[in-house]
């Protein structure tokens, strides 16, 4: 079984040697690293370059769905491995997929992401559950069935067989932005009747958001991203009801803590952001005309 890890990587000088140090340091050292640079306007590539890999140079930036499937055509392992540039891997991480697909037969695989501890605004931010659950876990913001089955995964630490990942089609590059577009692929994975299994054991660590501008704008973003992922499914009133059993979840699960006042005014502030980016792609008329365009898998 040959692994292949895809990272996109964009001005991720600052988190990037994190990561490829848990690389370094994996118990499981077979695998083939490939890294995407999108176009970096900082020492992105440098970092990238100095880590035996196979390093990919965009002259254009393209967003992150794009960088997967350029990876994806360049790899050569039959286990496709998604994480992102910001996240740093536990010790076991390569172990643990290789022995999910060897002894659970999975075709998919979500992993478990861990979100640092940072400050107050920082917390509170995670507590909402994203992303891949967030501070309030996985299973709170996503259904996992009794037998450790769920319909969606996060680019930030999933696997997939590459012969499923090429049946689907890749990412939708449509989506400009990181959010959406792994929705998205699972969304067709699971119409495909593919299933896609939680494994608890393989985990990553992701930094928590921190900024009240990059939370401003990261909401917005995933606004334009719903409203594309709404033109492409048929299948709206379950993603309603899912939004709405999460947030009950989230208010459920953080009443009693101290945090619970500006968890609360985060949550529906960033519904309302959401909204506002929702409304701008809907009367942005870029948004209605690029959902014909082809996947890189396909060029």
């Amino acid at each position: 079984m040959d692994i292949s890890i895809i990272i996109p990587a964009y001005n991720a000088e600052l988190t990037l040697p994190k990561l490829l140090k848990s690389l370094s340091e994996q118990s499981d050292k077979d695998f083939e690293l490939i890294i995407i640079d999108d176009c970096s306007k900082d020492n992105t590539l440098k970092i990238a370059s100095d880590y035996p890999c196979k390093l990919i140079s965009l002259k254009n930036n393209h967003g992150p769905a794009f960088c997967r499937n350029i990876g994806v055509k360049k790899s050569s392992g039959d286990i496709l491995v998604f994480t992102d540039s910001d996240c740093i891997l536990e010790h076991n991480f390569i172990k643990n997929i290789r022995l999910a697909f060897l002894k659970n037969n999975s075709e998919a695989i979500m992993g478990k992401l861990i979100i640092m501890p940072s400050n107050l605004l920082g917390d509170s931010i995670s507590a909402l559950g994203f992303p891949a659950g967030g501070s309030i876990g996985f299973e709170k913001i996503w259904y996992v069935d009794s037998n450790g089955f769920t319909k969606s995964l996060s680019t930030c630490n999933t696997a997939i067989k590459k012969e499923l990942f090429l049946k689907i089609g890749g990412f939708d590059e449509t989506f400009p932005y990181a959010g959406g577009e792994d929705s998205f692929f699972a969304y067709n994975l699971v119409k495909s009747n593919s299933r896609i299994r939680y494994c608890k054991d393989i985990v990553a660590y992701h930094p928590a958001r921190n900024s009240i501008t990059d939370f401003v704008s990261w909401q917005f973003k995933r606004g334009i991203s719903s409203f594309i992922f709404s033109k492409k499914i048929s299948d709206k009133k379950h993603f309603l009801s899912l939004r709405i059993w999460s947030t009950k979840n989230i208010i459920k699960h953080w009443y009693k803590d101290f945090k619970f006042p500006l968890i609360f005014f985060l949550l529906f502030t960033s519904f309302a952001i959401q909204a506002i980016g929702f409304i701008y792609a809907k009367h942005n008329r870029k948004y209605h005309e690029c959902f014909n365009n082809k996947s890189a898998l396909a060029r």
